[in-house]
Parts: C-alpha cells; sequence; structure tokens
C-alpha cells in the first residue's frame, strides 16, 4: 500500500478523477433542470359548452287553403310583421263572390217581407232588434262551424302524431332486437358459446339476466305495439309507449353491461383480440342507437301529449263561443219577441223562417268564401311565399309560412365532439348581440336533435334552448325586447363537480394509453399513474385516483 502512495502514477490517477470530478461538477450545475409546478388541490370543476344560434318563435305555421286554386293576391312579403286576421293572401273566387252578394240580396228581401207584416212596433225598433237577431244567428252558425273545423283540423294533428310515436316505437323496436341479437352472437360466438370465456362470472350471470329481461320486455313491448297498430286508441298507443320505453332502458343496461364484460373476456385462437376490438365497436355503437331510440321516443310522447292538450284546449274554447253565442242569440231573440208581441205569431212564424233561411244561405255562402282566404292565426313575421300569384296552388306544400310572436327559443348546432356532454335540462347563460354583455339571461336545453346535420363536412345536432320564466332582476324587463331573429350566445353548463382533486390539464401526459403525471418530491421527479375524471374549462381536471392534495405536479420545464 505504502508503495502504491509513493507510486507516480497513484498521483497522476487522483490528480485525473479529482479534475473529472470537479469539471463534471461544474455541467451539472450549469445544465440544472428548472421545474414549474402546481400543487394538486381541491376546488370546484365546472365543464361548459358554447355556441351561437339565432332566437326564432316557439311556434312555427304553415299556412294553405283549404282547397287548390288560382292565387290571385299576395298581400305580405317575405319578412313583413302581421297582425292577428290579417288578409294574407287570396284565391280567384269570383262565382263565390257572386254568391255572397246573393244570398245578401235574398236576406234583404226576406227582412223586408218580414217588416210588412210586422204591426205594434215601429219599423226603426223591430229592425234594430231583428238585425241582433240576425246577427247572433250568424255567430251562432259561425261558432258552430268553427267546432267542427278545429275538431277535423285539431283532431287530425294527434292522429299524425300519433303515428309518428307508433313509427318510432316500431323502429325503436327493430333496433333493439337487432341489440338483442348482438349479445346472444356474443355469448354463442361463431355459434359455439364455448367460444366466449370470461374470467368475471357474477358479472356474466348479471349480463345473461339483463339479457333474459330485455329479450321478455321487448317481446312485451312488440306485442302491445302490434295492438295498437290495430287498434289505434289513446289507451293502447300510451301503452305502446310506456311499456316500448321501459324495454329499451333494459336494453340499454344489458348493452351497457356487455360492454362492461368485454373488459374480462379471454382472447382465444377464435376470439381473436382484432375479433374481441370488433365486437367492443359493434356494442358501443348499439349503446348510442339505443339511447338515439330513447330520445326520440321521449320527444315523439311529449309531442303526442302536446297535441291531444292542444286538441282539448282548442274544442273547450269553441265549445265555450257556442254557448255565449247560444245566449246572445236568446237574449236577442227575447227582445225581437217583446217588440213583436202585438203582431200575431203564426203571421211572422212564415216570414221569420224565410229569414233565417236566407241568414243560413248567407252563412254558407260567406263560409266557401272565407275559406279561399288565408288570415293570419296570429301576430308574427311571415318566412317564406311558396307561390306566385297566378300560379295554382297545392294541398301539399303550404302557400305561406310564418313564425308567431310569443314565447321564443333559441337553436344553436352543436359540434358532435361536444355533444355528448350534453343533456336536456342542462342550465343555460344567454347573451344577445342586441344587448351588452352584462345582461346575461337565464335558460335551459329543452331538446337534442338526434338527427345529424353535416355543416362544410364538420358534424352538428341542432339543441334547442328555451329562456326561463324567472329571469334575473336586471334583464326580466328585456323578454319582450328579444325579437326572432337576433343573434344569441348560449353557455350550456354541462357538468360541475364540487371538492373534487384538481391539476391542470397540461401536467397530464398519456404514453400507450397509460395517463401520467410527473410530481416533485425533495427535489426529485417520479412519474405517477392517474385516473382523470370530469374536464372542466380552465384548463382543469379531475383526479380520480394517483395523487394528493398538495403533491407538486410539473407544469413545464426549463433547461438552464
Amino acid at each position: 500500500m505504502k508503495k502504491l502512495i509513493k507510486s507516480k502514477i497513484f498521483w497522476v490517477v487522483l490528480g485525473v478523477v479529482i479534475v473529472g470530478g470537479l469539471v463534471a461538477a461544474s455541467l451539472n450545475k450549469s445544465g440544472q433542470v428548472e421545474y414549474t409546478t402546481e400543487p394538486a388541490k381541491i376546488a370546484s370543476i365546472v365543464q361548459t359548452v358554447a355556441a351561437t344560434g339565432q332566437v326564432k318563435s316557439a311556434s312555427e305555421i304553415e299556412l294553405n287553403f283549404k282547397n287548390a286554386g288560382k292565387l290571385q293576391t299576395v298581400n305580405v312579403k317575405k319578412g313583413d310583421a302581421v297582425k292577428t286576421n290579417q288578409i294574407l293572401a287570396q284565391l280567384k273566387a269570383t262565382d263565390l263572390q257572386i254568391s255572397v252578394g246573393r244570398a245578401q240580396a235574398d236576406l234583404l228581401e226576406a227582412r223586408a217581407s218580414l217588416a210588412k207584416v210586422v204591426a205594434g212596433a215601429t219599423p226603426q225598433e223591430i229592425a234594430v232588434a231583428q238585425a241582433s237577431r240576425d246577427q247572433a244567428q250568424i255567430n251562432l252558425i259561425s261558432v258552430k262551424s268553427d267546432l267542427t273545423a278545429t275538431e277535423k283540423t285539431y283532431l287530425q294533428v294527434v292522429i299524425n302524431k300519433q303515428e309518428t310515436a307508433l313509427s318510432e316505437i316500431e323502429a325503436a323496436l327493430t333496433q333493439a332486437k337487432i341489440s338483442l341479437q348482438v349479445v346472444d352472437d356474443a355469448f354463442n360466438f361463431e355459434g359455439d358459446a364455448d367460444n366466449f370465456a370470461t374470467y368475471n362470472n357474477a358479472l356474466e350471470v348479471k349480463t345473461q339476466d339483463s339479457y333474459n329481461l330485455a329479450l321478455k320486455q321487448v317481446n312485451e313491448a312488440e306485442t302491445d305495439s302490434n295492438r295498437a297498430q290495430l287498434e289505434k286508441n289513446e289507451i293502447n298507443v300510451d301503452l305502446a309507449m310506456n311499456v316500448t320505453l321501459s324495454a329499451l332502458s333494459s336494453v340499454r343496461t344489458m348493452v351497457e353491461n356487455l360492454g362492461s364484460l368485454l373488459s374480462y373476456v379471454t382472447v382465444t385462437s377464435v376470439l381473436t383480440q382484432t375479433k374481441l376490438d370488433t365486437l367492443k365497436a359493434d356494442v358501443n355503437s348499439e349503446r348510442n342507437t339505443t339511447n338515439s331510440s330513447i330520445d326520440s321516443l321521449q320527444t315523439a310522447k311529449q309531442v303526442l301529449v302536446n297535441a291531444r292538450l292542444d286538441y282539448q284546449t282548442k274544442v273547450e274554447e269553441a265549445q265555450n263561443a257556442i254557448s255565449a253565442a247560444e245566449k246572445s242569440l236568446a237574449k236577442a231573440q227575447a227582445d225581437l219577441d217583446l217588440k213583436q208581441a202585438a203582431t200575431r205569431s203564426e203571421d211572422i212564424a212564415l216570414y221569420q223562417a224565410r229569414v233565417q233561411k236566407a241568414l243560413a244561405d248567407l252563412a254558407l255562402a260567406q263560409d266557401r268564401y272565407e275559406e279561399t282566404i288565408i288570415r293570419a292565426p296570429i301576430d308574427g313575421v311571415i318566412t317564406e311565399i311558396n307561390f306566385e300569384v297566378g300560379e295554382q296552388t297545392t294541398l301539399s306544400q303550404p302557400t305561406i309560412e310564418m313564425l308567431a310572436i310569443g314565447d321564443k327559443e333559441i337553436e344553436v348546432d352543436i359540434p358532435e365532439s361536444d355533444i355528448s356532454k350534453m343533456s336536456v335540462g342542462n342550465e343555460v347563460t344567454i347573451t344577445l348581440d342586441a344587448f351588452s354583455d352584462e345582461e346575461i339571461f337565464a335558460g335551459s336545453v329543452t331538446h337534442i336533435n338526434p338527427a345529424q346535420t353535416e355543416i362544410q363536412d364538420v358534424i352538428y345536432y341542432k339543441v334547442t334552448v328555451g329562456l326561463s320564466v324567472e329571469q334575473p332582476q336586471n334583464v326580466s324587463v328585456l323578454i319582450d325586447r328579444i325579437k326572432p331573429g337576433m343573434t344569441a350566445n348560449v353557455e350550456a353548463m354541462t357538468a360541475k363537480k364540487d371538492n373534487v382533486l384538481v391539476i391542470p390539464s397540461r401536467a397530464v401526459r398519456e404514453i400507450d394509453g397509460t395517463r401520467l403525471v410527473r410530481v416533485l418530491e425533495n427535489g426529485q421527479i417520479k412519474e405517477v399513474s392517474v385516473v382523470l375524471g370530469l374536464r372542466g374549462d380552465e384548463g382543469l381536471v379531475e383526479v380520480v385516483s394517483g395523487l394528493q392534495t398538495g403533491q407538486l405536479v410539473v407544469t413545464a420545464t426549463k433547461q438552464n
């Protein structure tokens, strides 16, 4: 050992080692990495989806003549504001105009004849009473005609919506059978149950049970649907809708169970990984299709309920109008009888009958003439005129289309990347370009159209947002100033979680499907696998597991 220390070689080697260490230390110091970190913390996280759309009237109305004909006049143009009962268009109806004039002349003649036999009262008094009674009769005939027309019109709407609901039921059950077949094919993969092996027996039994329940309920729903198709009454249709919705819910549960079970399937030479991946994709597709079927049927159900309520309301209104007209006629008749008391009733009866006949003829002629006129049923704005003057109208296409001015809604297009985040009932904040950014209205998602729309090669879904009845105090007075066509900016709160662990999303890296976060502890970096939850706004993401409060996650690095 002493010889080694005295050796020149020893001291040379030692010097090299010392110098190398100093150089390495210097290089290490100059190449030091600086980390930017943020602590994992407990906070609330919110996820929103923003879009821009237009305010529209909640009621869209298609107007047409009762019969086809040659269009004679159009009194409005696209974009015009119209008032209730305003004449919008009229068919050529020269013969009907002549009929009205003839009926009016016949009525005048009948009244004149009646006046000759009236005694005991001045002609002026009798004429006034007669006119009042005649007008009351015309009103009664008119409101009775209105009742018939109302019943026919709104009943047809109910029938149409009922047919739509039955079609949705049939389509949903057809799709449900496909989902059942997918599950059955999975359990009997390529014709042999032995080809489908799992290592989660409890979940396999649960999936099989859910399949049996779904199969039973789909068969029951099909029976009820067939009954409703044969006997299309309210009870049968409602039963078929409710039973089908219940069956679809069971189908969805079945498909979800199978989707979970596929994570525990044993890959074999028959059920290869590629085939398993295809099966997973098929199951995911069936889940989405089932959800769409449920949404479509629920929408059809609500539309049918609304149509029935409209029918009931309109018929009751028409019946009330008849009751009021009958009371008015009774009073007018009593007044006339009083003034005619001095005249023999048997003489007057004949002429009264002639007047009544003339009144009926006039009312009929006026009704037929009125059928050649389109009037605005409500205050609104003209949106489309489908025929020009001189053209032949058809019953298959509305002559005029308009939007009602009343309750309003907003329709926006949501891209497919965000539509899965949204659901009916999501709270929405709304600003309008016509008002300031501080004037924020409240609303909610009222409908999500399951049908896709392609805009410039991007898939969108139409979402309807309704204005809430209760609004913030600073905007409640502005509701009536909102007009159809205004540009609206909506922001829907699609999800919110309170008191959860969150970190910046930029701290997360994904490698081979595993999400990793770098954590700085005692000056050292270590990578931690994490399970993430809700991705929110402001660049935050929920951490379900893998981190604890206060741990420092690396968001950026800098080489000195």
